[in-house]
């Protein structure tokens, strides 16, 4: 039933706006019949094309500009959500950055160290580690 309707739809769609192009003409009479087949005892084949033969030139212009709006929304969220993950992940590379600051700074100014030998934490002898290097 949605094939059979398709050229039917395409061809009043284009008698209807002649300037429009032949992408926007499918995809004009595409929705016009799938809004139609996606709830099953809408209309009878006649009723619906009664409405389609009745739709003015600007009300399928309406038609294609929603249509087309979809697209537009979801590049334009996608972007804002590709934004929002940039900047959450140059926050997570500041952090991991800070916290390799802070563990170099500490390995640099600590004064005890774990001695796995004797189980506890000792003073480090900095002139001893000098010394070794």
């Amino acid at each position: 039933a949605f094939v059979a309707g398709l050229e039917p739809t395409f061809a009043v769609v284009r008698s209807k706006c002649p300037s429009m192009e032949e992408p926007d003409v499918q995809l004009v009479g595409t929705e016009l019949l799938a809004s139609e087949i996606l709830q099953p005892g809408r209309s009878t084949k006649k009723e619906f094309a009664t409405w389609v033969a009745s739709l003015t030139e600007e009300e399928l212009k309406e038609v294609l500009t929603k249509r087309k709006a979809y697209k537009e929304t979801a590049l334009a969220d996608m972007k804002a959500m590709q934004e929002e993950r940039k900047k959450r992940e140059e926050e997570i590379e500041a952090q991991r950055q800070k916290m390799i600051e802070q563990q170099k700074k500490a390995r640099e100014e600590r004064s005890l160290v774990f001695n796995p030998e004797t189980g506890k934490m000792e003073i480090i002898d900095r002139k001893e580690e000098e010394t070794k290097k």
